[in-house]
């Protein structure tokens, strides 16, 4: 078995479908499959829940499989210089060992890795077997892109699994840790669904403005020509409060300001170093008719930003944590950041369809703690 295939184009395909890996205990995640079948060249990896299909047109040679150790192979071949790489598997001995001979610059062995019961790795191909009740419906990378960019910086990061680890994708795509809430004002599909962290950070290597989405209860393949993402729908969707999500998401506010992004992300930079222990990590902010003032909670730093528009302004100050904010700052797409204040409990950020909540931090002065 024999395959050559252009050294930039193999070099890209291994790259992304090493993201597909995982540095678990588990076998399986710690190797890739390659295959050529009909001249499209197919490589696959999994982290256990999800697979990770990268694929190429036009592959010269004969139809081929191999299961190879992913570290080594995919830095043996983003280290070659050569045009082209061929691997071939020779016709072994009986009792030999089979190989994997990998030529380019030189030439490079990699032994083939055995089961338990001393035959070849097969690797599992869970896209081949189909799923069935399947619904297929059309999503765009450019709305997967927006919803990693900004719904990611609220996703709930805990040892402990909960359903608020996931993306809620319904009538909108919501994540929240209950300090954070972002909502894009995007339905997707059909029914409601808790979409997993790990799935939805391989959607990004979809590579493609079209995608393909097939899903049924269980299970979710996204397509485009070079790259499938096969994964399941994640559990617990019935215990997210996603009403009382949502009546945050459209509550409103009486006022509103807007503020430069890039000035109000350096300010929070160099305020963050006059932030301690004392300060619970937290800051105010202070809406004035001249702008916005941030300052320390012990007065070891502050600095205002003038309004770049403000709308219904009144007197208002409110306390926050600065990670917190400053995460959600970052993750605001707009290059004007417009701010929704004037509430007890949370500030509301707006980017077009996308909103952001913050809640507010515990108040010392109000309540008279020192």
């Amino acid at each position: 078995m024999k395959l050559t295939v252009k050294t930039d184009v193999f070099q890209n395909m291994v790259a992304k479908a090493v993201k597909g890996s995982s540095s678990t205990n588990l076998y399986l995640t710690q190797l890739m499959a390659i295959s050529l079948k009909n001249n499209e060249l197919v490589l696959t990896t999994t982290d256990e829940n999800n697979y990770l299909y990268v694929r190429e047109q036009k592959v010269a040679g004969d139809d081929f499989y191999a299961v190879v150790p992913v570290d080594k192979f995919a830095k043996l071949i983003s280290r070659l210089t050569c045009e082209e790489i061929t691997l071939e598997i020779p016709q072994s001995n009986r009792g030999e060992l089979e190989k994997l001979i990998v030529k380019g610059n030189g030439k490079y062995v990699i032994e083939l890795p055995y089961d338990e019961d001393g035959q070849l790795v097969q690797f599992p191909d869970p896209l081949a077997e189909g799923i069935s009740d399947a619904v297929e419906e059309d999503v765009k990378l450019s709305t997967i892109h927006l919803i990693l960019s900004t719904a990611k910086a609220a996703l709930q990061v805990a040892k402990t699994r909960t359903c608020y680890c996931g993306y809620y994708v319904g009538d909108r795509v919501v994540t929240t840790d209950s300090y954070k809430i972002c909502g894009i004002d995007i339905k997707l599909f059909d029914r409601p669904m808790l979409l997993p962290p790990e799935f939805v950070d391989l959607l990004d290597l979809l590579g493609e403005e079209d995608v393909k989405v097939t899903h049924n209860d269980d299970t979710l393949i996204f397509t485009t020509t070079q790259t499938v993402v096969y994964g399941h729908v994640m559990e617990g969707i019935e215990d997210y409060k996603i009403d009382a999500i949502s009546s945050l998401l459209d509550e409103q506010f009486g006022s509103s300001c807007k503020i430069e992004k890039s000035s109000l992300l350096q300010l929070l930079d160099r305020l963050a170093l006059f932030v301690g222990t004392y300060d619970k990590n937290s800051v105010y902010l202070t809406f004035t008719k001249d702008g916005l003032l941030v300052s320390s909670k012990q007065d070891s730093g502050s600095e205002m930003i003038p309004y770049r528009e403000s709308n219904n302004f009144t007197d208002y100050t409110c306390c926050l944590d600065i990670e917190l904010f400053r995460s959600q700052v970052k993750a605001n797409q707009s290059g004007v950041i417009e701010i929704l204040y004037g509430n007890d409990s949370s500030i509301k950020m707006i980017d077009a369809n996308v909103k952001q909540i913050v809640a507010l931090a515990d108040d010392d002065r109000e309540s008279g703690e020192e």
